[in-house]
């Protein structure tokens, strides 16, 4: 999918070398952002959905269940939450305390922002260097699951990456708003489509938009005007 906005900052050859670097890893991370969420939605959500079908299926009306099917879902639901974390930060879905913080003042909200904001670098930067450190632990060790005899360190390394992904977002995009994000969610971009296409009726040649204005003004008009304009 192209980008949704052309990146800021391009061809600017006057900043220093922070801004340089901060504009690559804004750049970086949201379209690792973006493409851990299409996993997500795309994969291991709907992989998800047929596993527990297909487990309850067998468990209640063969009397069959799958033995490792926990620990799969277990593990595709850990890995969908958090490839949708960075998307979620970015359009500002995580949940906020609206009891307390809608009766703060303005001021007072730039200010849960940022503590809020650092919170969220400092825990996720720090979940993403343990969760890196595990991984070679895992591996040397062989762990795995209960029921499944699968290596559970790939699973780290995802969730590892997942908060890093979250930590860059953070830093690029503090406020957690969508006005500077390139990439559209699957609704916008639903929704930009749908705006951009036109429909044309073949009796009248005008779309359906035209047609209920036209609908609109007729319902408005007395039975007398709409008899007359027959007329004419």
């Amino acid at each position: 999918m192209p980008p949704h906005r052309p990146p800021r900052g391009a061809n600017n050859r006057d900043g220093t070398w922070f801004d340089t670097a901060a504009e690559r890893l804004d750049r970086w991370s949201e379209r690792v952002s973006f493409e851990l969420f299409r996993f997500g939605i795309y994969v291991t959500m709907p992989a998800l959905v047929v596993l527990v079908s297909l487990d309850v299926t067998l468990r209640y009306f063969f009397n069959a269940p799958l033995q490792w099917a926990r620990d799969v879902n277990g593990l595709l639901l850990l890995v969908t939450i958090f490839c949708a974390l960075p998307h979620a930060w970015d359009r500002a879905y995580h949940i906020r305390m609206e009891v307390f913080y809608s009766r703060f003042s303005p001021e007072t909200r730039r200010r849960a922002d940022v503590l809020a904001s650092l919170a969220g670098l400092i825990f996720f930067g720090l979940m993403a260097f343990q969760g890196a450190r595990f991984v070679p632990f895992m591996i040397r060790t062989g762990e795995t699951g209960e029921d499944l005899e699968l290596p559970l360190w790939p699973f780290m390394m995802v969730l590892s990456i997942c908060a890093l992904v979250v930590a860059a977002r953070i830093f690029s995009n503090p406020e957690g708003t969508e006005g500077r994000l390139r990439y559209p969610s699957a609704s916008e971009a639903g929704d930009s489509l749908e705006s951009e296409v036109v429909r044309v009726t073949p009796e009248t040649g005008v779309g359906p938009s035209e047609l209920g204005a036209e609908a609109g003004s007729a319902g408005d008009r007395s039975p007398a005007d709409l008899e007359e304009g027959s007329r004419a």
